[in-house]
């Protein structure tokens, strides 16, 4: 029925085990299926992975009732219909406890811009239908419909966005409905108990429907339990270590009706963020205590094994850009120790041998190509990043100065390569003055980068951000009576390493690259605006549009802003107040207007009042704030325009069933393409629903 290409299937065999290839031969009629016999199940699901216009990888996790570990033989059948009466593939693979019994296989020869079903078969057990599609030829432009999602912690509540944007699809017309899914990171979080402390006081703080705690049980290892500290506000919470703990994980979130749904209903393009990993990710460290925290190259080598296993997606092999060539690798096990790096000052881009090893071991940063409408553009915002410029503590500022954080990330080029011995306007030593410029990306991935953009000749191009770059700022320095200095909210994004970002975006300018858009997540908010070439220049230009989305179901930045200002009345009116007896997001007004007319709301309530303070460039840039949002993003694109959804659902901590979690809102946003020259425009926000403060 199927005629393997023997040369990627020896290539494969010598790689990772789990992996297969095969090219599709029919149609043909399909072979009759043995009856049931209840020794299997497919207690993950099934998914597919970065569609292309001749295939797609497919992907399941087969498991024997009584959990053998043996081999076992696994069918796969593909057909253009769910009754499967004429199949293009059928074949049998093996999976084996090397991979966890996960297996991916790499599909070749089916007809572009098509959908098709699949299903996987043990001994007459039959796992869940898969649906999924190719994408159309490069030279075809047609109108394309994705969505855009990320973070979805299964302890801080459940995956009713996941439902909602299933049952919205199965309702829309067949025009309308999702071509894939493009997911931003943070599939899982590598910790369990560590809850915002308001809901530890509750032991079954969230139930479902069905009476059962969302909870994560022990871990197979497991670090030690937390202690107490500043830092995590409580202890107890423990975080995987070893490689049977991510797989753990995986196999937990996978339990979810929802996101078993979604990964069957839609091929998915996936990148990570930081807690497929470790938290705040950078390289290989691990960065949850101490100054910097500890070398975790062997958790790094477990996590990346455990993401290529349950996390479907075309590496080794997948086409290129023009003549830019794809770098994608799939995982290779290395043996790793974990051990310490050079320290302060030295120069990252050439880290110590294990480090390279363990970064080595998987290179996921590639493009996938949808017709000629679009190009995607993943970026590895973890695995060569500098650590964060994060100050010494300053008396008085409590926050990280813009100013401080300009002259650390620019470490020894900073004042035209003669930094300061001290951080502007204090007596404390430059720690960074020796240091190299910061870096998210690293040099190698920041010259691919350019080269794709530069090279590519789709009319647009989507850059699958994992972490926002637009700013997120407080002008803190307008409050007269403060004393402190305008301060970045967080250094672990972009925000963090304002020098490459401007040297990114100043390339998207002088180079007439056009037609920009960036898709973000991690942020746990809605964000919506224009990017500028510098954001810290005397003049600044528009270059690209960018659209961050809250999280599926971890918790909102508003909350934990509720939760951190809760002691300083200032920062607390700044984040929040109350009107109708309703608690109101005012970090968006902070965020979009500044800070002084937050505080002009909070304390007078008058919106016209607030106004008079409004500062357009507290957030240069940035249009829409929804801090306190779950849900994910939706986008339409065709030649000349792109439309975008931002979909804030009801509360995760609520199980809201098949029917999925309620829709509050939707920010729509319209973009017209421009053409090198001419600045992006971005029209919107129009809402359906309730609008986000202060838009109402």
């Amino acid at each position: 029925m199927v005629k393997i290409d023997r040369r990627h299937f020896l290539k494969a065999l010598a790689g990772f085990a789990g992996t297969y290839m095969a090219t599709a031969a029919g149609p043909a009629a399909a072979t009759p299926l043995a009856l049931t016999t209840g020794r299997y199940r497919f207690p993950q699901g099934v998914a597919s992975a970065d569609p292309r216009p001749d295939g797609m990888v497919l992907w399941t996790r087969v498991e024997a009732i009584d959990l053998s570990s043996g081999p076992v033989a696994v069918r796969v059948q593909i057909a253009k219909s769910p009754d499967f009466a004429s199949v293009v593939l059928d074949e049998s693979l093996t999976a084996t406890s090397a991979s966890d019994h996960t297996i991916r296989l790499v599909v070749q020869g089916l007809e572009p811009d098509t959908t098709y079903f699949y299903r996987f078969v043990v001994a007459g057990d039959q796992s869940r239908l898969g649906r999924t599609r190719t994408a159309p030829p490069p030279d075809v432009e047609r109108p394309t419909r994705f969505a855009f999602a990320s973070c979805q912690s299964f302890e801080q509540g459940f995956y009713g966005a996941w439902a909602r944007m299933l049952a919205d699809d199965l309702n829309a017309p067949t025009e309308q409905q999702l071509d894939f899914v493009l997911f931003l990171g943070d599939f899982i979080y590598e910790v369990r108990g560590d809850r915002p402390e308001t809901n530890m006081l509750k032991p079954n703080w969230l139930k479902g429907a069905d009476g059962r705690e969302r909870a994560v049980p022990p871990f197979p290892d497991g670090s030690k339990p937390w202690p107490p500290s500043s830092w995590n506000r409580h202890g107890g919470a423990t975080h995987a270590v070893t490689l049977a703990d991510y797989r753990f994980l995986y196999k937990l979130y996978l339990t979810d009706p929802n996101l078993q749904a979604a990964r069957a209903r839609w091929p998915f393009i996936s990148t990570w963020d930081d807690h497929e990993f470790t938290n705040d990710a950078w390289q290989s460290h691990d960065t949850y205590f101490g100054e910097g925290g500890k070398p975790a190259q062997t958790r790094k080598v477990a996590a990346n094994q455990a993401w290529f296993e349950f996390i479907p997606a075309m590496l080794s092999g997948l086409p290129g850009t023009g003549r830019i060539s794809n770098p994608a690798q799939d995982f290779t096990w290395v043996d790793v120790k974990d051990t310490e790096y050079l320290g302060p000052g030295v120069d990252w881009i050439d880290p110590n041998p294990d480090n390279k090893r363990a970064l080595g071991s998987m290179t996921i940063y590639r493009t996938v190509r949808w017709g000629k409408t679009l190009e995607l553009i993943l970026t590895d915002n973890r695995s060569y990043k500098s650590p964060p410029p994060i100050p010494p503590k300053i008396e008085g500022q409590a926050l990280p100065a813009i100013d401080t954080v300009l002259v650390l990330d620019q470490g020894r080029s900073a004042n035209g390569g003669d930094p300061p011995a001290k951080i502007p306007g204090t007596e404390v030593d430059n720690p960074r003055r020796g240091s190299p410029p910061g870096s998210v990306l690293g040099p190698v991935q920041k010259q691919w980068f350019k080269d794709v953009l530069s090279a590519s000749d789709a009319r647009w191009k989507i850059w699958a951000n994992s972490f926002p770059a637009l700013p997120v700022q407080l002008d803190l320095g307008s409050i007269w009576f403060a004393g402190v200095k305008d301060s970045k909210l967080g250094l672990d994004g972009w925000n963090g390493y304002p020098s490459e970002l401007a040297e990114l975006m100043t390339y998207v300018r002088d180079n007439g690259i056009s037609n920009l858009v960036a898709c973000a997540g991690d942020h746990h908010m809605h964000l919506a605006g224009l990017l500028m070439d510098d954001l810290h220049g005397d003049v600044r230009s528009p270059v690209a549009i960018e659209f961050a989305v809250g999280g599926i179901s971890s918790g909102s930045l508003f909350g934990s802003a509720v939760r951190a200002s809760k002691d300083n009345s200032v920062f607390h009116a700044i984040v929040t107040h109350e009107s109708g007896g309703t608690q109101v997001e005012n970090m968006n007004l902070a965020l979009i207007g500044g800070v002084n007319a937050a505080l002009a709301r909070s304390w007078t309530g008058s919106s016209w009042i607030s106004d008079l303070f409004w500062n357009d460039q507290a957030n240069p840039g940035v249009r829409y704030a929804d801090t306190n949002a779950n849900g994910y993003g939706l986008l339409n694109v065709n030649a000349g325009r792109v439309e975008a959804n931002l979909v804030t659902v009801a509360s995760p901590l609520v199980d809201h069933g098949a029917a999925g979690a309620p829709v509050l809102r939707k920010a729509r946003f319209t973009l017209r393409a421009w053409t090198p020259g001419q600045d992006p425009e971005l029209t919107g926000p129009v809402f359906t629903g309730t609008p986000a403060f202060p838009f109402g």
